[in-house]
């Protein structure tokens, strides 16, 4: 008979749901640079989303035609924000700016319960795609302004995050990045958030 030693089920239950010992470890070690490190950037792309025309975006905020957040979506933004509370990070202690294309601005709204909003951190093929450089200024002078003692939260779009931090989050991810004084950011590692 296969006999488990009870000290290694909680290890063996994370590998099983898919998470490895190291990556819970990992996340533990990048939660704690979170809470206690200044100059911290967390960077995150919205929660799933249903829509076949991401690029829409409706610059008075009523949302037509834009792609929304699934009742997933919405349930999985609200689970980051508890997920936050939870490592002692309550809104009150995070400064969050969001894209204000409405799956953003959603998304940090249910997470967070604030957000400050710039149509040029949207994603940058709404435009185009010659949107790019605005969108990369907006997030560097945003990052430049709020870096300090409470972590910023950039709420965002994948093409955005990927310019800016050379990463390719999943939905469930958070980039975790230090900040310089010009806006730069350097990749700490990624936490799973949900």
């Amino acid at each position: 008979m296969l006999r488990l030693n009870q000290k290694k089920i909680p290890f063996l239950l994370l590998f099983l749901l898919g998470f490895s010992p190291a990556i819970a470890a990992d996340d533990a070690a990048l939660w704690q640079t979170i809470r206690t490190k200044p100059n911290i950037v967390l960077v995150m792309r919205h929660t799933e989303i249903a829509g076949r025309q991401p690029t829409v975006f409706d610059a008075t905020g009523k949302c037509q035609g834009e792609s929304m957040l699934t009742p997933k979506g919405q349930e999985d933004a609200r689970s980051i924000g508890k997920q936050f509370t939870a490592q002692g990070l309550s809104p009150d202690r995070l400064n969050v700016v969001s894209s204000a294309m409405c799956r953003t601005r959603d998304t940090a709204m249910l997470a967070f319960g604030k957000a400050r909003l710039d149509p040029a951190l949207r994603e940058f093929f709404s435009g185009g795609g010659r949107q790019m450089n605005e969108a990369m200024d907006a997030a560097e002078n945003w990052i430049k302004r709020l870096r300090g003692a409470e972590p910023l939260v950039l709420v965002t779009h994948l093409p955005n995050i990927d310019a800016l931090t050379s990463e390719q989050p999943n939905y469930n991810q958070l980039v975790v990045a230090e900040s310089d004084d010009q806006g730069q950011l350097q990749v700490l590692g990624l936490v799973r958030l949900y």
